[in-house]
């Protein structure tokens, strides 16, 4: 966005438009699955790493402050924190890491949110965590493309 050139500003614009689109989808029930998995295009958007993180960090302690931590933490762990690192490292090895550890530390502290069946069942366990792991790599390369796509319509917007 040619408008905001100051980039704090725009990690805090891009910060409560996240929240307030987050805290609409729970409160009302609008898409309330489809919105959270679509927030973290905001961090290809802010195209600094510095940024990503300090909007990844407001995001979770706004809805820290709101009551909300146990429904951002897995997202933050689980789409936030793999494409921070898809976009901004160099070696896409250190996405797969941090793609295994995040699913890791969701299995160790949120198997509440696991289904029954899968934790009866070893293979389906074992075949849902090996997809999260490719799945999470084709959803990075979806929320980079839209990323590009809402820059280019913003920049047109924003521009004539």
């Amino acid at each position: 966005m040619h408008l905001i050139k100051n980039k704090i500003v725009q990690t805090s614009v891009y910060l409560v438009i996240a929240f307030l689109l987050y805290m609409i989808s729970k409160i009302f029930h609008i898409a309330p699955n489809i919105i959270p998995l679509l927030l973290p295009i905001f961090i290809p958007l802010l195209n600094n790493l510095y940024h990503s993180i300090i909007f990844t960090v407001g995001f979770f302690f706004l809805n820290l402050f709101v009551g909300l931590h146990m429904q951002v933490l897995p997202l933050i762990l689980l789409f936030f924190l793999p494409l921070i690192l898809f976009i901004y490292s160099k070696k896409y090895i250190y996405s797969i890491i941090t793609s295994i550890i995040s699913i890791s530390i969701f299995l160790s502290f949120f198997k509440f949110l696991i289904p029954s069946f899968l934790k009866e069942n070893k293979i389906l366990y074992i075949l849902s965590i090996l997809s999260y792991l490719i799945g999470i790599h084709i959803y990075n390369i979806i929320i980079i493309e839209l990323s590009t796509r809402v820059k280019k319509y913003l920049n047109k917007y924003l521009e004539g």
